[in-house]
This record gives C-alpha cells, sequence and structure tokens, in this order.
C-alpha cells in the first residue's frame, strides 16, 4: 500500500530508484572486494548528496509550486520543461493558446531531449523533480562506464581519482541534476568511447556485435540533441583511431609530423587550398560574433575593429585575410583552456567559480603527462578518451564568445579528459623518487641546468617570438583614398557644418580611435567601419592638393600625399528644378525662399499640394554651388553628380530641422536669361487647341519660363502664338530649358491644363536679363 501511494505520488522517482538498483551494482563486477566497496562508498555518496540537493530544491520552491510550475523559475531548465508542457497539452487536446503552438513547433531549441520531456510528461504527468534524479542516474551509468574504461587500462587509483573528479566536480554536479540535456549527451558519448575501446580490446564477437548496436543507438541518441552533435561523435571516433595508428611506433610518429608539416606546406602555399580553410574559420568566427553580441560576459577572439556591428551569422559580410584567421584560431584555442582568467571576472557568481577554474588550470597542465603515462598503460583507451574530447573542444573554442556558455559546455570535454589528468599525478606519484637523482640530472642523464637552456633555446624563444609575430598590432598603412557620395546620415551628423567631401579610405591597421587631417585642417570626423575600410569627412580646406594624415592620439601613423584635391577657382552655380516630397503638412508650409547653407539657397518654391500617399509636395527652385570635382564629371553637390542621366534625389535639412528630399528634375545656367518673343505654331486636336489663351506659362517656377502673350489664327489642327520665353546661350546657340530654340525647333507647352507640341516659326529680337 505504501509503495503504491509513493508510485501514485512520484511515479518516475520509483522507476528511477528501481533502475538505480539494478544497474549500478553491474559496474562492480569482476572488481576486487576492496575495490567494489571503495566503489560503492563513492557512488552511494554521490547520489545521497544529489538526492539531498534536489530535496533542498524542493523544499525551496514550495511556495511557488502551482499548476504552472515548471521545475524552474528561468533559464534553459524552464524553456525546455515548458515547451514539453505545452506540447503535453496540445497532444491531449486541452485548452491552449496560439502563443503555446508558437513555442511548441518553434525551430529554435528543437531537438530530441524535449521530444522525451513530451514523452515523459504524457506517461507520468508533470515530474520537474525526478527528471532531475533521471538526469542525475544518466550521468552516474556515462561516468561509471568511463570508470571501468579507466580501471582496465591505466589501474586503480587514475580510475578512482578520475571518478571521484567527475562525480564531484562542481559545474558536472550542477548539470548532473538540472533539467538539461547535457547527462544523456554525456552518457552517449561515454558509450561510444566504451563500445570502441571493447571492440578493439576483446575478441569475441558477440561482444563486439553488441557494441557495435550500442554505439548506433547511441549516435541515433544523440544525433538531435545539439547542432553537428553526430559529426561531433563520429570525427571523434575517428581522431581517436588516427592517434592509436599513428602512436604504435615511432615510424609511425614520425609519419603524423611529417603529414602535419607537409599539410601546412601546402596550406601555404596552395591559394585554393588557402582560401577554403579561411572560409571555414570565418563560417566559425561569425558564429562567436554572435555571442559575443548576447547578454552576459563575453570575450574576442579576432581583432577588435571587427566587433562594431552585431550581425547574426546569415546577414554578417565577415572577410578574413589569412593571419587574421590564424590569430583568430590561435585566441580561440587559447581561450578554451584560460577563459576566464582570474582577474577578468566580473561578478559574484563568477567569482565563486575561481576555484574551479584553478582546478582546471591544474588538470590541463597535468594532462600532457597523464596523456604520456596512459599511452605507455593503455594506448587505446587513452586514444579514444583523448579524440573523442578533441573535435569538441576546437569547435567549443572557435564558436564560442560567451564566458557562462563556455563554462557550462567545457564540461562536454571535462569528463573525458580528467582520466588522463588523474593518470598524471599517478604518474608523478610514481616517478617522484627517481626522476631527479641526486647530482640534480633528470632520469640521471640530462643536468637540470643544461636541460633549461636547451628547453629555452629550442622551444621558448622561438615561440616567444613566433608569438610576437602573430599577435603584434597590423602596421596601419593606407593603401587607396577614393571620394564617394555623401548620405544623409552624414549630413546630419555634420551639425550643419560645411561638408565638402567624403573620403573613402582603404588599407591595414585601421582603428576606431584615429584622428584624421587634411594638412593642418582637422577633418570634421573619421567613421571607422573595420581594420581595412574608413570614411573621413572633409570639412572647409583651402584651395589645393592636400595630405591625408592620420593620427592615433598624438603620434603620426599614416600619411597618403596630395590625396585630397581642393580646386582653387569657385565651383560654378547652377539652378535645379525639382519638388519636395513625401512632406507632413507643417514641414511643407514651413519651406520658404532662405539660404540652407553656403552651397544650397531655396530661391523660389510653388504651392504646396497633396500627393497621391496621403503626404505633401511643392515644387521649389534652388541655387546650388556645385563642389569641387577633380575628376571634371560635371556638378556635384554632396558627392551627388546632378547632371547624371538620372538626376538624383537630395538629402536638405530644412530651417523646421527635419531631413527632407528633393528629387532634381531639371538644371538651369545660374546665369540671367536673354528674353525673346517669337512666334510658334501648335499641333493638337481640336479640344486641347481650344484651351490655349493669353497668359498661360510654362509649367517652371524659372523666370525664363515661356508665357503666351498673344493669340492668332486659330485652325481645326494648330494655333499660331505668341511667347515671351528667357533663353541660354550655349556652343550650340541660345536653348530653352536645354533645348534649341530657333526658327524650326521643336517646341513642348506644358501647363497645369493641357500638354502641346509645335514648331518655332520665327523668333524675336533679344532683350538681356527683362522679364517683363
Amino acid at each position: 500500500m505504501a509503495a503504491a501511494t509513493i508510485y501514485a505520488l512520484t511515479p518516475v522517482t520509483v522507476c528511477v530508484v528501481i533502475a538505480a538498483a539494478v544497474v549500478l551494482p553491474l559496474f562492480g563486477a569482476g572488481l576486487s572486494p576492496r575495490d567494489r566497496r571503495w566503489l560503492t562508498i563513492i557512488v552511494c555518496a554521490a547520489v545521497v548528496v544529489r538526492v539531498l540537493i534536489v530535496g533542498g530544491m524542493f523544499l525551496r520552491n514550495i511556495q511557488v509550486h502551482d499548476d504552472q510550475f515548471v521545475g524552474a523559475i528561468s533559464g534553459d531548465e524552464a524553456y525546455a520543461m515548458s515547451r514539453a508542457l505545452r506540447m503535453r497539452d496540445i497532444v491531449r487536446g486541452w485548452p491552449t493558446t496560439k502563443y503555446d503552438y508558437f513555442v511548441a513547433y518553434d525551430e529554435y531549441g528543437r531537438n530530441s531531449f524535449t521530444a522525451a520531456l513530451t514523452g515523459l510528461q504524457l506517461i507520468f504527468g508533470p515530474t520537474p523533480y525526478s527528471l532531475r534524479l533521471l538526469n542525475a542516474l544518466l550521468f552516474l551509468c556515462g561516468a561509471l562506464l568511463l570508470f571501468r574504461v579507466a580501471y582496465r587500462a591505466f589501474g586503480r587509483v587514475a580510475a578512482f581519482g578520475g571518478l571521484l573528479v567527475v562525480l564531484f566536480w562542481p559545474s558536472l554536479f550542477v548539470w548532473s541534476i538540472s533539467l538539461l540535456k547535457e547527462p544523456l549527451y554525456f552518457l552517449c558519448g561515454a558509450v561510444a568511447v566504451t563500445c570502441a575501446v571493447t571492440i578493439g580490446g576483446d575478441p569475441r564477437w558477440r561482444v563486439r556485435a553488441a557494441c557495435v548496436a550500442a554505439t548506433a543507438l547511441a549516435w541515433a541518441t544523440m544525433r538531435d540533441l545539439r547542432p553537428a552533435a553526430l559529426v561531433l561523435a563520429v570525427g571523434g571516433l575517428a581522431t581517436g583511431i588516427l592517434l592509436f595508428i599513428f602512436t604504435a611506433s615511432k615510424r609511425a610518429a614520425l609519419v603524423a609530423v611529417a603529414g602535419a608539416i607537409g599539410a601546412a606546406v601546402m596550406l601555404s602555399l596552395v591559394p585554393p587550398l588557402q582560401r577554403r580553410v579561411v572560409a571555414g574559420v570565418e563560417a566559425a568566427a561569425k558564429v562567436q560574433m554572435g555571442h559575443v553580441f548576447t547578454v552576459g560576459h563575453a570575450y574576442k577572439l579576432l581583432d577588435a575593429g571587427f566587433y562594431v556591428k552585431p550581425a547574426t551569422p546569415a546577414a554578417s559580410s565577415l572577410t578574413l585575410r589569412a593571419d587574421e584567421a590564424a590569430r583568430f584560431v590561435v585566441r580561440g584555442l587559447l581561450s578554451f583552456v584560460l577563459v576566464p582568467l582570474p582577474w577578468d571576472l566580473q561578478s559574484a557568481r563568477e567569482l565563486a567559480y575561481l576555484p574551479e577554474q584553478l582546478a582546471w588550470y591544474a588538470l590541463v597542465v597535468l594532462m600532457p603527462l597523464g596523456a604520456w603515462a596512459a599511452l605507455g598503460r593503455g594506448r587505446l583507451a587513452a586514444c579514444m578518451l583523448m579524440g573523442y574530447a578533441a573535435p569538441t573542444a576546437v569547435v567549443l573554442a572557435l564558436t564560442n564568445g560567451n564566458v557562462g556558455t563556455l563554462l557550462r559546455l567545457r564540461g562536454l570535454v571535462i569528463p573525458f579528459v580528467a582520466w588522463l589528468s588523474i593518470a598524471g599525478i599517478d604518474a608523478l606519484m610514481e616517478r617522484s623518487k627517481r626522476l631527479v637523482d641526486e647530482r640534480g640530472r633528470v632520469f640521471g642523464r640530462v643536468n637540470l641546468f643544461d636541460a633549461t637552456l636547451i628547453a629555452f633555446a629550442i622551444a621558448v624563444v622561438p615561440i616567444a617570438y613566433g608569438t610576437y609575430l602573430l599577435f603584434r598590432p597590423p602596421a596601419l598603412r593606407i593603401e587607396s583614398v577614393e571620394r564617394v557620395p555623401i548620405t544623409r546620415e552624414e549630413r546630419r551628423v555634420t551639425g550643419g557644418s560645411t561638408l565638402t567631401a567624403k573620403l573613402k579610405v582603404r588599407g591595414t591597421g585601421l582603428r576606431p580611435m584615429l584622428r584624421a587631417m587634411i594638412d593642418d585642417a582637422p577633418a570634421l570626423a573619421f567613421v571607422f567601419e573595420d581594420p581595412h575600410s574608413a570614411d573621413v569627412l572633409v570639412g572647409e580646406v583651402p584651395a589645393g592638393a592636400h595630405d591625408l594624415i592620420l593620427f592615433d592620439g598624438v603620434q603620426e601613423v599614416a600619411r597618403t600625399r596630395r590625396a585630397v584635391t581642393i580646386q582653387s577657382e569657385r565651383s560654378p552655380q547652377l539652378l535645379a528644378l525639382g519638388v519636395f516630397a513625401e512632406l507632413h503638412e507643417r514641414t511643407a508650409r514651413s519651406i520658404a525662399a532662405i539660404r540652407l547653407s553656403s552651397s544650397l539657397e531655396i530661391v523660389k518654391v510653388g504651392p504646396q499640394r497633396p500627393d497621391a500617399n496621403g503626404r505633401w509636395q511643392r515644387d521649389a527652385e534652388m541655387r546650388v554651388q556645385c563642389d569641387p570635382d577633380p575628376a571634371g564629371e560635371g556638378c556635384v553637390v554632396g558627392g551627388f553628380l546632378l547632371n547624371a542621366p538620372r538626376p538624383p534625389t537630395l538629402w536638405l535639412a530644412v530651417p523646421s530641422g527635419e531631413v527632407v528630399s528633393f528629387a532634381v528634375n531639371e538644371l538651369l545656367p545660374n546665369t540671367p536669361p536673354q528674353f525673346v518673343t517669337a512666334r510658334v505654331r501648335l499641333a493638337s486636336a481640336p479640344e486641347p487647341l481650344a484651351l490655349v489663351r493669353v497668359g498661360d506659362r510654362d509649367d517652371i517656377l524659372d523666370e525664363r519660363a515661356a508665357t503666351v502673350i498673344a493669340v492668332g489664327s486659330r485652325h481645326a489642327t494648330d494655333v499660331d502664338v505668341t511667347i515671351r520665353a528667357g533663353l541660354d546661350q550655349s556652343r550650340d546657340g541660345r536653348v530653352y530649358r536645354g533645348r534649341a530654340f530657333k526658327a524650326g525647333a521643336p517646341f513642348r507647352l506644358s501647363t497645369d491644363r493641357y500638354v502641346l507640341e509645335g514648331v518655332v516659326l520665327e523668333v524675336g529680337e533679344t532683350r538681356q536679363g527683362e522679364s517683363k
């Protein structure tokens, strides 16, 4: 009766207890009575501590227990459980909302662990604390599998020491009783490593077949637990096999070293291969940049200038040179070992992690010696442990940029390398008495002082010099300076200052905090983009050719001579006819004849009128001062060529403070026109011709507009009119609005009521500058 009551209250706990009672004793099979007793003590201690912690969680959360509680207040645990419970409600047809469907079917966070949680909730109901005990059992099974491998391969001291480290390592302890997928992932990896070692060491075909089946099941389980999990698992075992082959003899090791050197030489000499490798590093760097721009304590692996514009990996346009990619890889591998450095800890939680970080440093220091000792005791097991951890470590090192995430995911590697490090302690204990003899000779052969000098000359000095060459700041060099159009944002940034030009500077080693000078005149701004590109905004500068100089603080770091040319003569002025568009009504009313800057002046404005989008527009005539244009392309204002085949849209700051668009429709000379009277014959259908009246005016604001002053004889298909128009002198004679104006020339009259085509019959006398 009591058992039934307990099962009704927490069915998963009962199942976990039964499974533990059946499975855990199996790991002591074949051990000596003494070792079995020690194993029982360690495992029972680990179980009791975990049960007490889970019970403490239950008592602490009593006040928040309700039908909405998922076993955790926040974080990935709460997300996984809430998603599983929402999916359970959907499957059972219980009342749900659209948000429940969104969370349950969201692509983000979808994995097989969530599906397993959903299945458990369907079978047993909400089980937030029992699932912690289930995860603890999975973790214990994984640790005990590796214990058995280490016991057979490295001996009892290394095996028991490694088991203590894995079971009571603080971060591993925390996620062994979490609601996360890491315990299941660790168990699958432990099964794969154990089976690989067993297949290589047990000649019985039935055992090998069972191991193959168990490995396949483990891979099938872990395939969807995290991205590329199966690739990492298969790559880990493949790496272990390669290590096993290359450590078989000195000759095999020499072949491996020669192959590595050959690969490095090919990488440096074959550009297509180098580009493919750099492209792969760029993909990892884009992911790492995404982690840097997340909440929490971030760290950077790329050169500082790349962390300016946040972007997702898919949207990032990051490109790296070979040396930048190499620095990224080296920093990534070092950061996996060193981050967080004790002096970089930023919070009380990170400070509490400091003892574990120092213990991690000790594991890393001991691992080379332990790996050497382990290779001598159980080469296959050592190779599989090292090989399985290596791909995961490399991927984590190159794609992570958040300290908290690194500390959590580094736990995927620690259980496999801990046995090797403890083997190093065991080896030190065995050899400490014969490592250095009474004469100070290492292994009785090499004098310790001489060995230190040799190591310094052969290893330390080249490594130090290579590190200096790789990590020294790249020399700042300007490769090109090019003039480019000025954008709306840059005009806004200048705050009304005269913006003469915008220069695109390309080179290497550019940094965010540089200053730019045009000879002795400071530039308005140095706008950093990345280490290879920046913009320089040029203000008022005297005429002539000037040097572009970059300063870091007060020190000159780069100079390009005669890179900026300012014309000595005053640039021409033009009249730009166009329309202010997409205006608010208040803004449209505020536009009037006024000088906007030293190079822009509104001369005339037409009446405001609504557009089709519910906004307002207003015709205007502007006098523009062309910018200096060393290329001689024509009138350039703010970097935009006005007399281009397709006239541009200018963005201007009007008196109200708003930045509005002015679409240029036509350009006229800023010179007094020559007024003439002319007789023109307009031809069209009778109805449009009947609309022609004295006083009709061409549809431009400028005083040059042709105006009808007399209407002559009318016929069915044409009418003769006398007009007054302002003409401009060109190389090809007199022109009206850019078109030749003489007898026989075509003519077009456009008003707000009609558009008519015709021909000039005769042109009268010229009156200079007279508009009335």
